[in-house]
Formats: C-alpha cells, sequence, structure tokens
C-alpha cells in the first residue's frame, strides 16, 4: 500500500441498510485510485449489516461495530479518526460511485491551497426525474458559504455539494469534525469556509449516485420549519449577508413546510432585516409564494431532467 500521503479512508457510516451498504462498500473498493481503505461504522447493534459486510473478503475494508446509536455525524468522525489516510472521502450508505471518482479528485488537488475539498457532479434521482447536479461548478475562487446559497438562477440544483461527494484532508476534519447537527453536511462546509487556505472545488464528471428519496433530513425535507429557520438563523455569523438571505429565502422558503403567511413572513422580514437579498433571491422568494410546489417542481423536471440513473 502506498504512504498515508495518497491513501484515501473511504468513511460510510450505515445502520440497518444491509443491502444497500454493500453496494456502496462495493463501488468504494473498486475504484481506480487503489491507495485507498474502506471504513465502514455500523451506528449502533445491527447483525444484518455485519453480516453482510463480513462476505467481503478484502482487507482493505474495516467493519467497526458501534456498541450503541451515536448518530451519522460522530460515526463519520469515528471514522475519520480511525483512518489512516491523509485524504478522507464520505460515502452514504444509500449512495454509490463511478470507479474514477477518487483517482479524477486526487489528480484535482489544486497546487498551493492547504485545505482543498474537492467535490464532483453527481445523478441525483428522486421520485420525479434525475438530474445532474451541481449545473454550476465551485472553484477556488468562490467562498463557500456564497457558492452553495446565492443562485443565479430560480431552481435548486444549481449549486450541490452532498457529504457523498466530498474529498477532504485529513488535517481538516481533525480541525474541524462533522458537527452534531440537523443539517450537518451544510453546516461542516459553511464552519470550513470561514478558515484560511480552504477551497471547495467540483471536478466536471459525473462521479456518484446519490439517492434523494431515503429518509434523507434536509432544508427540503424538515417538515418542522421552524427547526430550519432556528439553524438558518444560527448560522448568519458564518455567512456573508447575501448568502444568508439567499439560505432563508431561497432554500429554506422553498419547500412546502414554509408556505404559511406567518412563516414567510418571518423569512423575509430576517433576510431584510439581517441580510442582503439579491434581486434573484427576492425573485425565487416571490415564485416560491404564487407557484405550487408540485408545479414548480414538474417545470424544474422539464427544463433539467437527466436520463435514467447509472
Amino acid at each position: 500500500m502506498k504512504s498515508s500521503k495518497e491513501l484515501v479512508t473511504v468513511v460510510i457510516p450505515t445502520r440497518n441498510r444491509p443491502d444497500m451498504v454493500m453496494r456502496a462498500v462495493q463501488s468504494a473498493l473498486a475504484q481506480t485510485h487503489k491507495a485507498l481503505e474502506v471504513i465502514v461504522v455500523i451506528d449502533g447493534p445491527d447483525p444484518a449489516t455485519a453480516s453482510h459486510l463480513a462476505t467481503v473478503a478484502d482487507p482493505r475494508l474495516t467493519v467497526l461495530e458501534l456498541e450503541k446509536n451515536q448518530g451519522a455525524a460522530e460515526a463519520r468522525n469515528i471514522g475519520v479518526r480511525t483512518g489512516k489516510g491523509n485524504w478522507i472521502a464520505f460515502l452514504d450508505d444509500d449512495d454509490h460511485w463511478m470507479p474514477e471518482k477518487l483517482a479524477l479528485q486526487m489528480a484535482a488537488r489544486p497546487p498551493g491551497v492547504r485545505y482543498p475539498i474537492i467535490s464532483c457532479r453527481c445523478q441525483v434521482v428522486t421520485a420525479r426525474g434525475n438530474f445532474a447536479w451541481p449545473r454550476r461548478l465551485a472553484t477556488q475562487r468562490d467562498a463557500i458559504g456564497d457558492y452553495l446559497f446565492v443562485r443565479r438562477g430560480l431552481f435548486k440544483g444549481e449549486t450541490f455539494a452532498p457529504t457523498t461527494t466530498l474529498l477532504a484532508p485529513k488535517a481538516l476534519l481533525e480541525q474541524v469534525p462533522i458537527p452534531e447537527s440537523r443539517f450537518d453536511d451544510w453546516e461542516w462546509l459553511i464552519t470550513c469556509g470561514k478558515l484560511d487556505g480552504v477551497a471547495l472545488i467540483h471536478i466536471p464528471q459525473v462521479m456518484a449516485v446519490h439517492y434523494t428519496e431515503n429518509n434523507r433530513i434536509t432544508l427540503s425535507t424538515c417538515r418542522n420549519i421552524d427547526l430550519a429557520i432556528e439553524w438558518a438563523e444560527s448560522m448568519r455569523d458564518k455567512l456573508s449577508p447575501r448568502a444568508y438571505a439567499s439560505l432563508l429565502l431561497q432554500a429554506t422558503g422553498g419547500e412546502q413546510a414554509a408556505r404559511t403567511a406567518g412563516v414567510r413572513w418571518r423569512l423575509l422580514n430576517s433576510a431584510l432585516r439581517d441580510g442582503q437579498p439579491t434581486p434573484m433571491a427576492l425573485a425565487t422568494f416571490t415564485m416560491h409564494s404564487l407557484m405550487p410546489v408540485g408545479l414548480r417542481r414538474r417545470l424544474r423536471q422539464a427544463l433539467f431532467s437527466a436520463p435514467g440513473a447509472a
């Protein structure tokens, strides 16, 4: 095995998804970048998953069985601390990768950036269609918070960097572990974006398949809008004024749970009082207010839907 400088530790947290995690593990072990280890963290007692993984005869696979459930964020952090590589790649147990993903990401590490976070485009599979996201790629010139939330168009999918696409230095994850948060992926990226020497960079190839219908809790699916808004407000000091306003108006304000008049006034008031809404953020918020969610999703599908998932 190569030195830890090129060794990638793949961390896969899982619980009660034995068939799905097997697909994820197989896609990780099939990477053309051969200097890797795969650490699956079983988050609490789960004999079925442990039994499935015991059939994988590959010395690069390590399975950690936690005595009690600690949550996906801490499961990832345990995998990071256990890993031997200088580079960490995260893979959700219900997603999978194309074989060249890690090789292309390792080749794309830019010189002169201390902590590059390398993402990729992915095939996003939803009940309403399949999409190739993001439509706009992040570069090292982009502030991470602004990239994530300041959209230039009306529809989501323009910017995107889910955890399952990320490759990052272990040294960064030791400095900024994955937080215990309802929206830990975004919070981790936002926090990292405040550090010197951190940049989020996409490779242009579609190198992951990401499924959105498997009980993921995101801003788009969180039905407790108060908790979603409280989290967004807690991020205010870590975001630029326009990114904060866009988070409220374009991301949080885009879903069914935010459609009551009182909630929409709360979002708009906070964005105007504490942020700097862009014209596009206000236009998107207006569209969200006037157009039913179902119609908006059908329009997005008609405009951006891709062929079947890989």
